[in-house]
């Protein structure tokens, strides 16, 4: 069965749907992971990155290579509507990825946190997304003791983003974290321009597409060991050899 996760929070600006881009696309790539992202925030982020970022480099690819395809894929979908899609038996996908709306005060996103294994939830080190974080807890751990008590495994993590290395607030906020009992990743993403030109295209962890993008040796292994820890504890499968089987020509045509 696919496993399910969302990058979740209920304060604007934390960065999940970045979040999302950043990893789906190196899971698909590298690690061989058949990924489904369905886009259910009202900005419609991701969609739009494939619709209107990374169509016309997508173009040019099939100019060149017309069996190239997308790395994963991107739906845009109503959170009323997630059980139809995660129960279709026709989807067969290892990881189902949620981009929820950036707030969490409606029986809508409620009910889609439910469907997943596990909600990772963006930390960002500031007062104010301290103070997010606890109350968006709260509900997290409403829906694990439900879960709990019908014996249904439930997760949920905090995933250190916008990292700046050596500022007081970093250590702040993982002793804050730590003393709220939610379990956090061990890796972490930096404060990176990189980031915020992740693409549905190309991986990061593509050396052309990191180049183009400003990212370097410092962002491919931040990007390598969050994957790495997102497959260990979801239990997911890690087929890098495979992957590095199949590479194509996309990974040299990037722009």
């Amino acid at each position: 069965m696919s496993k399910v996760i969302s990058f979740a929070t209920q304060k604007g600006g934390s960065g999940k749907s970045t979040l999302a881009l950043v990893l789906a696309a190196p899971l698909a790539t590298e690690y061989g992971l058949r990924i489904a992202v369905l886009d259910c925030d009202y900005q419609q982020s991701i969609v739009k990155t494939r619709e209107q970022v990374d169509a016309a480099n997508f173009a040019k690819l099939r100019e060149t290579n017309p069996d190239a395809q997308y790395p994963y894929d991107v739906y845009p979908w109503q959170l009323s509507r997630i059980f139809d899609f995660i129960d279709n038996p026709e989807h067969n996908y290892d990881l189902i990825i949620i981009d929820v709306p950036g707030r969490a005060d409606g029986d809508d996103v409620f009910n889609a946190l439910t469907a997943c294994d596990a909600v990772i939830v963006p930390l960002v080190s500031d007062y104010l997304d301290r103070a997010s974080t606890a109350e968006f807890m709260t509900i997290l751990e409403a829906i694990k003791k439900a879960a709990d008590d019908a014996q249904i495994d439930f997760q949920y993590y905090g995933l250190p983003t916008k990292r700046v290395a050596g500022q007081r607030e970093e250590k702040e906020m993982d002793d804050y974290i730590d003393g709220l009992g939610l379990s956090r990743f061990n890796s972490y993403l930096g404060h990176r321009k990189a980031y915020t030109r992740a693409s549905t295209l190309y991986s990061l962890l593509n050396p052309a597409w990191a180049r183009y993008a400003g990212g370097t040796k410092d962002t491919s292994d931040e990007i390598r060991r969050v994957c790495e820890e997102l497959i260990e504890r979801l239990g997911l499968p890690d087929r890098r050899a495979t992957a590095a089987a199949s590479v194509s020509t996309a990974s040299t045509s990037a722009k």
